[in-house]
């Protein structure tokens, strides 16, 4: 097809073997049109053999696509004339869907932006909506792992694409000396490499020049003009988490009807119900959900309905219930009936679930009465705290997931607060956050929390996690020097089985996922333990009847 400014962009068409009209799929994707990743959410055969055509494009500038590639530039305005080029073929019956994850569900988005009148459906997966907080930063600190891999590993494409091999293989010598800790030597979140050599990044240069450019990938800001009904996808351990459900909530506050599904899966391309070292069982995995249906199934079932102008014969909300290893769907999210309980942080290691079911246990050390106690956080920029396992999408060095955190707990600058074991199972399902009362030690500070599931064999994994980074210059800190500082570390849902406890960790850095607040030095902040001092928020959800 052709642009509206003359750049011709390619397509690989799937469709039945007839001469009829059928409602037509398109994925607009920059990896390449006849790579595994255009089957990951949907399995395109089983698609045509269902009565759709399947589209898949080579985005401006890559693949076999024509024009200049800068990421997320023009995907808006190829987007609306993608569609209607779809539309206007002569084996499309002028119906299209969209569907795919990560940068080719927010090309869906932009499509939808676009208003392009064919536009029926999307099935954004795996998506952000507001990019500072995601595919660029997170509470303010840069996703250095994600930017620096994602964009050397494009870049390296594109150095090809240009004819330029020998600088093609120092891009392959790069990524591969990040699994030998070359992180460390790139400024937060950027190549000066890539730079040199005018290679595009994923976007975090741009926009910190230029602000406007955050628009070009962002989906917060459409979303209140987009009515066209979205099957929202994300993973409990997915880089975009929280964009995916915030995406959902906001179209249902709006009216528009959609559908989410979360997994127990991370951003990778398989899901499988093997999630980092944690099984979550068969039933888990993308290809056999609770054993009755599918992705491939679910996409195509929600397509059906939206085309036929019906309504989809089952609940809006499906999730995985991590430990209790079981589907479940639901009315809404956030769930209604979930309960705000507080995780409190005291002295000598000890935390404290104060009331999940109403209760309000005796512990001296987080008595109203007793005096807060202090305790040093420290920071060394030449040995932060390394990234084991969560949210990322980094090299597979670092692997994504589910993970053991004991080693990360040993170290002398990782504050760690425990539970007792359980008396009685406790669901977690809805979205987390840290409330912290401290004293900086630095004009600008990072801080990391992070909430675990200790299992009885002693095993810490991991369960959700976030960053806020702190400047002293905002004002915000009291006569005394403290302030509170607020963490959100997104959302999950896991069931804990009695004799399990609860975790914290308080960090200054998780590296290399997110770029350290300073190159060099050290320092070291304090925080407050006591009642009212410093605790997690929890959503717990009480027990069914």
């Amino acid at each position: 097809m052709t642009t509206r400014d003359g750049v011709v962009l390619r397509a690989d068409v799937h469709r039945p073997d007839d001469d009829a009209r059928h409602p037509a799929l398109l994925v607009r994707l920059p990896y390449d049109k006849s790579s595994p990743y255009t089957s990951v959410y949907l399995d395109l055969r089983v698609a045509v053999s269902r009565g759709y055509v399947v589209v898949i494009q080579d985005v401006r500038g890559r693949g076999t696509s024509e024009g200049e590639w800068v990421p997320w530039k023009h995907e808006t305005e190829d987007g609306f004339d993608a569609v209607g080029w779809v539309a206007g073929q002569d084996f499309c019956d002028g119906r299209v869907a969209m569907y795919g994850g990560s940068y080719f569900g927010n090309t869906q988005w932009r499509a939808a932006a676009s208003g392009a009148p064919a536009l029926r459906a999307i099935a954004p997966g795996m998506t952000w909506s507001n990019p500072l907080d995601g595919p660029l930063r997170r509470g303010g600190v840069p996703e250095h792992g994600l930017n620096v891999l994602w964009s050397l590993s494009t870049g390296m494409s594109e150095l090809m694409r240009r004819g330029k091999a020998a600088e093609a293989m120092e891009a392959v010598r790069r990524i591969d000396g990040l699994a030998r800790g070359e992180y460390l030597s790139y400024p937060a979140g950027r190549i000066p490499w890539l730079e040199e050599l005018d290679v595009p990044d994923i976007g975090l240069r741009r926009a910190d020049a230029d602000t406007r450019r955050l628009a070009e990938l962002d989906v917060v800001s459409v979303l209140d003009d987009i009515r066209i009904p979205a099957l929202h996808v994300g993973g409990w351990y997915d880089v975009f988490l929280q964009g995916t459900l915030d995406n959902f909530t906001r179209q249902r506050e709006l009216g528009v009807a959609g559908h989410l599904i979360v997994g127990p899966w991370t951003h990778g391309t398989d899901f499988s119900s093997q999630t980092g070292e944690v099984n979550f069982g068969l039933a888990a995995g993308g290809q056999s959900m609770g054993l009755t249906s599918s992705l491939t199934a679910e996409h195509l079932d929600f397509f059906d309905a939206v085309l036929d102008d019906r309504p989809l014969d089952r609940a809006p909300v499906r999730l995985f219930v991590m430990g209790r290893n079981e589907w479940r769907d639901e009315e809404s999210w956030p769930l209604a009936r979930a309960v705000t309980t507080r995780l409190e942080l005291g002295a000598a290691e000890r935390a404290v679930l104060r009331s999940p079911h109403g209760e309000s246990p005796v512990d001296e050390d987080l008595d109203s009465e007793s005096p807060a106690v202090v305790a040093a956080l420290t920071f060394e920029a030449s040995e932060p705290v390394q990234t084991v396992g969560g949210c990322i999408a980094m090299h597979e060095k670092f692997p994504w997931g589910a993970w053991d955190q004991r080693d990360v707990e040993c170290r002398d600058d990782v504050l760690v607060f425990t539970t007792d074991p359980l008396d009685e199972p406790l669901e977690i399902t809805g979205r987390v956050r840290a409330r912290l009362r401290v004293r900086p030690g630095a004009a600008v500070s990072d801080w990391v929390v992070r909430v675990c599931d200790v299992r009885p064999d002693g095993k810490s994994i991991n369960l959700v996690d976030g960053v806020n980074r702190v400047e002293s210059a905002d004002g915000q800190a009291d006569s005394s020097g403290e302030r509170t500082v607020t963490v959100d570390l997104w959302s999950t849902s896991i069931e804990l089985a009695a004799g399990h406890r609860l975790r914290v960790h308080v960090a200054h850095s998780n590296f290399p996922r997110w770029g350290l607040s300073q190159e060099d030095g050290s320092f070291v902040s304090d925080v407050l333990l006591g009642a009212g001092d410093s605790w997690i928020e929890l959503p717990v959800i009480p027990p069914s009847v």
